[in-house]
C-alpha cells in the first residue's frame, strides 16, 4: 500500500472505460423545485466524503469545481477523486467507485445505507459505464418506503429489477405531462426505458435541478482496499472481462 491507497498500478495508468456516476441525498424540508439552494458547505462536504462507505480516508481537498463540470477522468490517479456538493438539505456525491462490473452494486449499497441513516430523506442515484453499449444502474428511495432498483445493458431485456416506475411516479407525484415532456414511457421495456429521465423527474419533484452557480469540493481520497480492487477491475481491467458479464 502507498501513502495514498492500495493501488498496484502507477497513477499515470490510463483508464480503459468511461461513464457517469452520481448519488444525491435530499433531506427534509425538501427545497422548492424552482428555488435556489444555499451556498456549498465545504466542511460538511469533507465530513460526508470521509463517512462515505467506499472511502477509507480523505487525503486532501484538491479544489472546487462548478456543479456543471466534473473532475478529470483519464488516469488511475483520477479514480481517487470524489466530488461532493453540500447545498443545504441537498448533498451530492460523484465517486467512480459507485460503478462495479463484478456482479455487485455499490451504488445501491451506498444508497440503501444513506436511506437507513436518513429515513425521512429521498435518495436517488444513477451510474453508467460504456463498453460498446451502456450498462446502467439506477436506484430511487422515497421516505414512504417506495424503492426502485434497475440494472442492466441498454437494449437488452434481462435486467435486475426491484420495484416499478409506476410506483415511483405515484410516490413522487409525477404527472403525465412531465412524463411526456421528459420522454419517459412507463410501458417501455427495461432495456429501452429512459431511467435517467425518471430519476431527473423524481429529483425535480423535491428540489431544483439547475446546476449553474453551484460548487462542489473535489477530494483526493484513499478508497478502501476492497473498493480499490473493484475500481481497478471496472475502469482499468482487461476489456475482454466484459464479454461474459
Amino acid at each position: 500500500m502507498t501513502d495514498h491507497g492500495f493501488w498496484d498500478c502507477p497513477p499515470e495508468q490510463a483508464i480503459a472505460r468511461h461513464g457517469e456516476f452520481r448519488l444525491t441525498l435530499v433531506e427534509r424540508p425538501f427545497p422548492a423545485g424552482d428555488g435556489a439552494l444555499p451556498a456549498h458547505d465545504p466542511v460538511r462536504a469533507r465530513e460526508f466524503a470521509a463517512a462515505f462507505g467506499t472511502v477509507d480516508a480523505v487525503v486532501e481537498e484538491v479544489g472546487r469545481i462548478e456543479a456543471t463540470e466534473r473532475p478529470p477522468f483519464a488516469t488511475r490517479a483520477d479514480l481517487d477523486l470524489v466530488a461532493v456538493g453540500c447545498w443545504g438539505t441537498v448533498t451530492e456525491t460523484n465517486d467512480p467507485a459507485l460503478v462495479f462490473t463484478g456482479g455487485t452494486f455499490p451504488l445501491v449499497e451506498q444508497a440503501d445505507e444513506l436511506a437507513g441513516r436518513f429515513p425521512e430523506a429521498v435518495v436517488i442515484g444513477s451510474a453508467t459505464i460504456d463498453h460498446g453499449t451502456t450498462y446502467g444502474i439506477h436506484v430511487i428511495h422515497h421516505p414512504d418506503g417506495t424503492r426502485l432498483f434497475a440494472a442492466g445493458w441498454s437494449g437488452e431485456g434481462d435486467w435486475d429489477l426491484e420495484g416499478t416506475p409506476r410506483e415511483v411516479v405515484e410516490a413522487f407525484g409525477i404527472g403525465p405531462d412531465d412524463l411526456a415532456l421528459r420522454g419517459v414511457q412507463l410501458d417501455a421495456g427495461p432495456g429501452s426505458f429512459y431511467w435517467e429521465g425518471l430519476t431527473r423527474l423524481a429529483l425535480r419533484s423535491v428540489g431544483p435541478l439547475l446546476r449553474t452557480g453551484r460548487e462542489l469540493s473535489v477530494f483526493r481520497v484513499r478508497h478502501t482496499e476492497v473498493t480499490t480492487g473493484d475500481l481497478a477491475d471496472t475502469w482499468i481491467g482487461d476489456l475482454d472481462e466484459f464479454e461474459d458479464f
